[in-house]
């Protein structure tokens, strides 16, 4: 199964079992409480079903569209189409209980759920919703459930992108243009990271940093296989580039593993910060991809923690060479497909 599947089910299985839980807390509240409970909670869970349906079509479809809108316009556009989920799916159920319960029995003390409530309750989870988009699925949650509160160290793959040759491609389309060509690249390489199981931790300038949990990246060779990936996800849209831009995205990538201090940080503006050496060495090892040519490259850290390399994916050896800033010279290894 597709990692991008995967974590839709769990959103979709999620969103279903709260939204039950939700409905039947409600109808709790109201006589005969066995019925409405019963009631309330299959309502609650077929709305979690179709607002999840609604959420994925508004991921892919209607994806281009919302990212053009200021985030508060898009709240309100989504929080009135989720409401109306809730009334249609009361609707529905209101429907359906006159087909299995007779004329005369409790169908007419029936709770129907009112509009104020449904929309509270569909701004509940579209924002919610909105606040993953921010911050990332794993963010937001380790930011609620206070996972990092207290710094800890974690032994993670580190992959540094950057956009080769981007000052001419700045000075040709202007400063408004190379944002969205920015912004295009960094959408195009979602799927890829997301597939690879991994997390785009930062955006700096026209660089990406994705991280991953040492043995989920190293598994199978994910963080290798992620990096041509993205490269193959990009080359697929290169007319498309060309067409709009009149330029095409190049990445070159660098990967280290090892210890980082992973935290909270800030008060005004909160996030969690990954600090250490292994973050200044990938930056320094994306520094020799510029200085050897080489659009990949990684560290013998990495190559260690994978053990066998990917099918199609072949590693050779680079001459020891110092990085800017490390007392000693790291061994490294030029990535190309095999």
């Amino acid at each position: 199964m597709r990692e991008r599947t995967a974590v839709r089910l769990r959103i979709i299985v999620g969103v279903t079992v709260l939204s039950a839980a939700i409905g039947a807390a409600y109808g709790a509240r109201f006589a005969p409480p066995a019925i409405n409970v019963t009631y309330s909670a299959v309502t609650g869970a077929s709305s979690g079903f179709a607002l999840c349906t609604l959420e994925i079509f508004l991921q892919n479809a209607a994806a281009a569209t919302l990212r053009r809108l200021p985030v508060v316009v898009g709240l309100a556009l989504r929080t009135v189409a989720y409401g109306a989920v809730f009334v249609a799916a009361a609707a529905i159920a209101a429907a359906l209980s006159g087909l299995v319960m007779p004329e005369g029995s409790a169908r007419g003390m029936l709770l129907r759920p009112s509009p104020s409530f449904s929309i509270a309750v569909a701004l509940a989870f579209n924002f919610v919703f909105t606040l993953r988009g921010l911050f990332g699925g794993r963010t937001l949650l380790a930011l609620v459930t206070g996972r990092y509160h207290r710094p800890r160290v974690e032994a993670r793959i580190v992959l540094f992108l950057d956009l080769h040759e981007s000052t001419p491609i700045v000075e040709r389309l202007g400063d408004i243009d190379f944002h969205r060509f920015l912004n295009r690249v960094f959408y195009d390489i979602n799927d890829p990271v997301i597939e690879a199981g991994g997390e785009i931790y930062r955006y700096v300038g026209d660089e990406i940093i994705v991280t991953w949990p040492l043995a989920r990246g190293a598994r199978d060779g994910a963080c290798l296989v992620c990096l041509f990936a993205i490269a193959d996800a990009l080359a697929l849209r290169r007319g498309d580039y060309r067409s709009a831009f009149g330029a095409e995205p190049r990445l070159r990538g660098a990967l280290h593993a090892g210890p980082l201090v992973v935290g909270e940080m800030g008060d005004m503006k909160r996030e969690i910060v990954m600090l250490g050496d292994t973050m200044n060495t990938a930056s320094r090892i994306e520094d020799a991809c510029r200085a050897t040519g080489s659009d990949a490259i990684a560290s013998e850290a990495v190559l260690r923690a994978i053990g066998t390399l990917p099918p199609g994916i072949a590693a050779t050896r680079l001459e020891a060479m110092p990085l800017r800033g490390k007392t000693g010279a790291v061994a490294l290894f030029a990535l190309r497909r095999a």
